[in-house]
């Protein structure tokens, strides 16, 4: 008898380390393209004497339909609000999205921020 490997189906409760994602919280909901540019954020940063908004220039790493990946030279706060403005680009007008920064990792060069957009209104 040879010992070839059997599929079998791996339910929920009897998943072993092995059989489970590597990065549980790295699931993407939308594919990630890789692209290049520059933008604008605008985040809101609380400060003792109120709210305030603050420019920041972003290059862009890869985006999707439900976030982006950027550099910037100022470190975010995890779940602090942004908004990125992209300028026009030919006969295209730009446009705006709105979102929480949810990573922002130190590099020697500044930092790596992640972007996860606001749903879009329905309609």
């Amino acid at each position: 008898m040879s010992a070839q490997p059997s599929l079998r189906l791996v339910r929920h409760d009897e998943a072993t380390p092995e059989t489970q994602d590597t990065l549980k919280f790295d699931r993407r909901n939308a594919r990630r393209y890789s692209v290049s540019g520059r933008v604008t954020g605008l985040r809101s940063d609380l400060a003792p004497d109120g709210a305030r908004n603050r420019i920041c220039p972003l290059q862009l790493l890869n985006m999707s339909d439900t976030g982006l990946g950027a550099l910037s030279q100022e470190r975010f706060e995890i779940g602090a609000p942004i908004a990125v403005l992209f300028p026009p680009h030919g006969a295209e007008k730009g446009f705006d999205r709105y979102g929480h920064v949810v990573r922002c990792k130190a590099r020697t060069w500044g930092h790596e921020i992640g972007v996860r957009f606001d749903a879009k209104p329905a309609a």
